[in-house]
This record gives C-alpha cells, structure tokens and sequence, in this order.
C-alpha cells in the first residue's frame, strides 16, 4: 500500500469507485488542503480511498471517465503524487488517460521541481550489484530510481550530474542522459574518458524543449580549458570557452581555472538561478565560491562564510555543502567540536553576504551505534524541515536539527552497504523526445546496462 495521504471521499464517489479490500491511497494531506482552498471539497470532507484496480468492464467506465476529467479534485490529487505512484495509477485507463496528456506531464513537472530528493546507493562489497535510490525526505521514504547488475568486468559506475529530472550518468566508457521516471535516455559522446565532467545543466531552447549541456575541461592537458557539450532539439555542438572570466581580469581565478575543478561525481555543483555553484573545496588552492553563469558563460568568485570563532580560536571545518533554500543559495559548515552542521544563506538587503540560519547537532552517539564516524561528506542537509541525512557503512538516517533520528533507510540485502552521491533527482514526467529519442524498450546487449533490472513502469 502506498503511504502518500488520502484522497477526498467526494472524489472516490464522483468516479464510481468506492472502498475495497485492494486500496491504492492516493492524494496526500497536500492535495486535501488545496482542495479546500479552491472550494473543490466542503471544509468538512471526510477522508477516503479509491481501489488500487478498478473495474475494467462495468457498464460505469465511460461515467467514470466523465467524472474523472471534470473533477478538479481528482486531478490536484494526481498532480500531488510521486511520479513511481503515478506510474501505478496508469494500470487503470481512465488515470492513464488522464496522466498521459502534455498538459498534465508539464504541471506534474512544475508541481514537483522545487522538491529535489538526495540521490544515495545501495551496493555490495563485491561490486557486482548496485541500486541508485532517493530519499522522500517529507515522506520519509527511500525510492528505487535505477537498479542494475554489473556485467563480469565490474564497470565503473557514475552519477555525473542531475538536472530538470535528467540524470547523466556512466558506465565504464560509456556516457548517457536518462529520465528513470519516464525511462528514456540517449547516448552521449564518452566526454568522461579522456576529459573530467564538473557540470551538467538543462536549458530551455527556441523551440520550446529543452538543452542538455555537459561542462568539462582537457584533464591530460596542461593548463586547463573548458568545453560545452550541449544535446539540444535541432543541435549538438562542441564549443571551447577557454577559462572565461568576468570582465576585468582576475589572477586568482585563472589560476584557480589551469589548475582544474574536481570531477562532479566526486563534488557535484548546485544549479541555481541559471548559474552553476561549487564550493571552495573543489578547486586546488581555492578558498571562495565558484560560480559559472551559463548564460554569459564565463566563471566567477566570492567569499563563502567566515569560519567560526569559539573562544578566540577557529573552529576547524571539515565539509561544505551548497544547496537553495527559499530561493536562496545555502551552504554548510561542518565542524568537529562541536559536533555540529551550520546553515548559511545568501543575505539580502544587508552589507553582508551571508548570514547563519540555523546549526544542525550531528547525532554522534546515533553513529557510533552504526558503526559510522563523523566525517568530511558524512552528512548532507536538506531544506525540508531542516532535516539531514547521515551516512553510516551499513544505514543512511535521516535526522531532525536537534539530532534525533526520525528514519532508517537499510538495504533490502545483507552485507550491503550505503553511500551518498551528493547529487538530488528532481521528479518529471516530461518525454523529451528530441534530445531523449530512445525508450527501455530500445536497450540490446546490455545497453544501458542500468535497464537490466529495472524499477520503473513503462510509458
């Protein structure tokens, strides 16, 4: 059973359907509360379910398709869903109707983008098998997003980088763009063999679709140069842009720049308002922000916060983190003593460039429990009610501010283990045929190798 909420009883009744023993729960204390709000259900509605398999048959079908399509209710309730949920609901044809059209996919898409689910994997020891998941962190649930096995020459696998619902993602020297929710992908030129992959981004382009962009520099080379690879609807190109900076020229960012920024499957960059981040750690020698504003497409610097002072002394930091909260681009400071995850934010309207919003206690005793050690990449925090993940050998838990565990996510199979991608998914349901042409049914010979065993719903 599902544990997303509820729908409104109104709209159980409306489509014929009522309470059986096979539920499908649907909607979520979200879908009800806008529900009410747009005067869709009384304010006194009580709370019901809808089957998980509806007649097919039944002389009320076309009633129920009618009913369905007019009632606003419903369609909210379905907008609220994960899209894994969605794909379940369209093995009954009056929803796959619904779910099926653009306009539903687009609002679907635009419903979800602002909650971005960290990225983590279950594996074992020996390599051979290994599940890419994300975590519901309102929810608090883990999601399957790929699963494969790995072929007998134990290919590397990586997450490169996530975008607008895209992953990109290798496996030994081969590249691809994927959207596990809708299960299309392409392959792409293997940028990752002789050069090191730091960005990827999707743009929207003249015809209404979307780009694909891959930044990355020459790694075999001296003196780093950038290049932008970019799938688009009526385009593929490969373009130089050298080490651009801003206007005036800067020594230190060039030299940042010869030097090379770290792969992103090892530090990935946040993509917020049209501009790529990452922190000063993953550049040599590099104490500041790095921005790319892919629009002007050139690199750019600023001062992350201040370290710590406790007692006249600086307190070590052993991580940063950068994410968006409000908007806003956000960045953690983690420290050992104490234990503790400080939450910075961009200010706005004061001198200041950032300003502290709230600490996070590392549960340290939750840890050692665990068989973890708090560490440099152990922790990544998430906007959601100020919660934080924290990665142990054998667990991943998900912990409030104050350090209390709130949930556990295990493997299904002894003697894995759990590592974070520092990468997010965001849910969507939009095709891209053009720059995504192929469909899981299009995979031979182990290509891709993550639909192998998969976990999503065909489309």
């Amino acid at each position: 059973m599902a544990q997303n909420g509820w729908l409104p009883a109104e709209a159980a009744a409306r489509t014929g359907w009522m309470p059986g023993p096979n539920m499908l729960v649907m909607g979520g204390e979200e879908a009800r509360a806008l529900a009410q709000q747009h005067g869709w259900i009384s304010p006194d509605a009580q709370l019901g379910w809808i089957p998980a398999v509806a007649r097919r048959n039944g002389p009320d079908n076309m009633a129920a398709y009618n009913a369905s399509m007019g009632n606003p209710a419903l369609y909210l309730a379905l907008l609220c869903l994960p899209a894994q949920e969605i794909a379940r609901c369209r093995r009954v044809w009056v929803w796959r109707d619904i779910t099926s059209t653009d306009a539903f996919r687009r609002r679907h898409h635009d419903h979800h983008f602002r909650t971005p689910m960290p990225l983590f994997f279950f594996l074992d020891p020996k390599l051979a098998r290994l599940n890419l998941s994300a975590v519901d962190i309102r929810n608090r649930v883990s999601r399957p997003v790929l699963r494969f096995a790995r072929p007998s020459n134990h290919e590397v696998f990586r997450v490169h980088g996530s975008c607008a619902g895209i992953l990109l993602l290798s496996s030994g020297r081969r590249l691809y763009a994927c959207n596990p929710c809708t299960r299309r992908w392409a392959r792409l030129p293997p940028l990752h063999v002789d050069d090191d992959i730091i960005g990827f981004y999707v743009t929207p382009d003249l015809a209404g679709d979307f780009e694909c962009n891959v930044l990355y520099h020459n790694r075999l080379k001296s003196g780093c140069a950038y290049w932008i690879f970019t799938l688009g609807t009526a385009r593929t190109t490969t373009k130089r842009i050298g080490r651009p900076g801003p206007d005036f020229p800067s020594d230190e960012l060039d030299l940042v720049l010869a030097k090379g920024i770290v792969p992103s499957y090892k530090i990935p960059p946040v993509f917020f308002l049209g501009s790529l981040h990452w922190p000063p750690k993953a550049a040599q020698d590099n104490t500041n922000v790095l921005m790319f504003d892919t629009g002007a497409e050139t690199f750019s610097l600023f001062p992350p916060p201040s370290i710590l002072v406790v007692g006249g002394e600086a307190v070590p930091v052993v991580g940063r983190q950068l994410f968006e909260i409000d908007k806003r681009l956000a960045m953690t400071v983690i420290s050992f003593y104490p234990a503790t995850v400080d939450v910075w934010v961009e200010s706005r309207g004061t001198t200041e460039l950032w300003s502290r919003q709230y600490s996070i206690r590392v549960p340290v005793d939750a840890i050692s429990l665990n068989d973890g050690c708090h560490h440099n990449g152990s922790v990544f925090a998430v906007a959601q009610d100020r919660h934080d993940l924290v990665q142990c050998p054998r667990v991943l838990l998900q912990c409030d501010d104050q350090g209390a565990v709130l949930e556990s996510y295990r493997p299904q199979l002894d003697g894995h283990w759990t590592a974070l991608s520092g990468h997010t998914i965001q849910e969507s349901l939009l095709l891209h045929p053009a720059i995504l042409p192929l469909r899981d049914t299009d995979a031979a010979h182990g290509e891709p190798p993550f639909f192998r065993v998969s976990v999503a719903f065909p489309w």
